[in-house]
């Protein structure tokens, strides 16, 4: 039995506004058996209109585990129930799909909220995440983010769902990130890059690409809506999974020997394929080559 394989359900997200539980279906019809829910706004009310007890009842229905979902807007107030939420759905993982540090201050004040915010999680029989991107990797008080987000949270409280596609944009080797780090990451999610674009591979450089990114530097900490406004948004800078450039295997099989990955999860932000479902299917076929994995 190897790593289990999701999908996040970012890569079907264009469909799921139209036909959320439909979007399920067709995804367990695929061949998926785990999903990893997109877009879930914890300042809201229902989910995509729907009760956590239609989204459990449809799903298994179709046979596929909802094993967490990306969650926005979290705050102490809303906490307690968007947790009880996930687990009605019988979830292991709530996870913040990014989040944005222009301050030390800013920094030090998420790192206190997610301790207390991994801990009522444990309460409710959930994880908390945290999905990586390259703009962690920025320096702040002469480290990056990301050291410091991981040096001011707890272990056992706050775990990586590690992008291995937005570490190596941000030009950090993701072999010597997860051997330094093995304890801390819990799951890894898979995107892949093509050949076709390798002069916008490096992020750093993005300037070169984008009027507007032209003051950006390495070491320039971004906002959010400035981080929003020049990434490369258009669907030629991703493809489907085993389509690209990125390599797959060598990160399975250190996953696999250092043995704390439950998932991998396969996500794709934009595809060139006519449908979301065409991509994911064509992501799921080229992974089931990979060693060590349970698709």
């Amino acid at each position: 039995m190897g790593i289990k394989v999701g999908l996040q359900g970012y890569t079907v997200r264009e469909y799921m506004r139209f036909d959320p539980l439909g979007a399920l279906r067709k995804t367990a019809g695929i061949g998926y058996r785990y999903i990893e829910l997109p877009n879930y706004d914890a300042s809201g009310s229902a989910y995509y209109g729907l009760s956590a007890e239609e989204w459990k009842k449809e799903a298994d229905a179709a046979n596929i585990s909802i094993i967490g979902g990306y969650v926005t807007n979290l705050t102490e107030e809303n906490l307690e129930k968007t947790c009880a939420f996930f687990q009605k759905l019988g979830c292991s993982r709530l996870v913040i799909p990014i989040d944005y540090f222009p301050s030390r201050k800013i920094l030090d004040e998420k790192c206190r909220f997610y301790n207390k915010a991994g801990n009522l999680c444990q309460k409710y029989g959930l994880s908390l995440y945290y999905e990586n991107h390259y703009h962690e990797f920025q320096q702040m008080d002469g480290q990056t983010v990301m050291s410091l987000l991981l040096s001011q949270t707890d272990p056992e409280l706050f775990h990586l769902s590690l992008n291995t596609y937005w570490l190596m944009r941000g030009l950090v080797d993701p072999y010597a990130f997860f051997r330094k780090y093995p304890d801390r990451i819990g799951s890894i999610v898979q995107e892949d890059y093509p050949l076709d674009q390798i002069d916008k591979f490096n992020m750093w450089n993005f300037k070169n690409h984008h009027p507007i990114a032209e003051n950006i530097q390495y070491d320039k900490l971004l906002q959010g809506n400035e981080i929003q406004n020049i990434h490369p948004v258009q669907c030629e800078l991703f493809t489907e999974i085993g389509e690209g450039i990125l390599k797959l295997q060598p990160i399975i099989d250190l996953a696999a020997e250092i043995g704390n990955v439950s998932y991998v999860l396969l996500k794709q932000d934009f595809t060139r394929r006519p449908t979301e479902f065409e991509s994911i299917e064509i992501s799921l076929k080229n992974y089931r080559k990979i060693r060590g994995v349970d698709c």
